[in-house]
């Protein structure tokens, strides 16, 4: 069974974050499962948000190659999947803050949903991963809000079997992103 490595603490902005893990993203293990079984699994793992994938309307996306597909819930969380036929690329997802306890909650199920669609790990491994790096995430805020660091957010990432993932929290959301291996 692989464990999830040390998390390195890093103060960068979200942005760069999110560049920094499609970049890294480029593993030699495959994912779990491709993207329309990514979609498949994950609606069915999480029927109390209402979750359904969506093709958005895209103007430009900077010469991002790929599908894309919004994630429409019936609460307020918000994500995007990209895909590259069947590989699965980048999943992200989020809620905006505050949010009330059975928000949380729905969050938290949508985060074991999409490790467990994504990297095909059992629910207790999704569980274990989701709070770790959930205390994590607190933690660095916590600090960096107290080092009044110019971007006051908590981060954390790791880097499993060829697939990154990573943990974004600020006051005004929190974010899980997935790299597939074929990010």
């Amino acid at each position: 069974m692989t464990r999830l490595l040390a998390p390195r603490r890093c103060r960068i902005g979200i942005a760069l974050l999110a560049g920094l893990l499609a970049v890294a993203g480029n593993g030699s293990a495959r994912a779990a499962s491709g993207c329309s079984a990514f979609q498949t699994n994950f609606v069915k793992e999480v029927p109390d948000v209402g979750a359904s994938f969506v093709r958005p309307l895209v103007v430009s996306r900077s010469g991002q190659s790929g599908e894309f597909f919004d994630l429409v819930t019936n609460s307020r969380i918000d994500g995007l999947l990209q895909c590259n036929g069947e590989k699965l690329l980048r999943f992200e997802v989020k809620i905006a803050m505050p949010a009330d306890a059975p928000a949380l909650a729905r969050f938290d199920s949508v985060l074991h949903a999409a490790l467990r669609a994504a990297l095909g790990w059992p629910a207790t491994r999704a569980a274990a991963a989701v709070r770790t790096m959930s205390h994590e995430a607190a933690d660095y805020l916590r600090a960096s809000d107290q080092r009044g660091d110019v971007v006051v957010a908590g981060k954390t990432e790791y880097h499993e079997g060829g697939s990154d993932l990573g943990m974004i929290w600020t006051s005004s959301e929190r974010t899980l992103v997935i790299v597939g291996s074929g990010g």
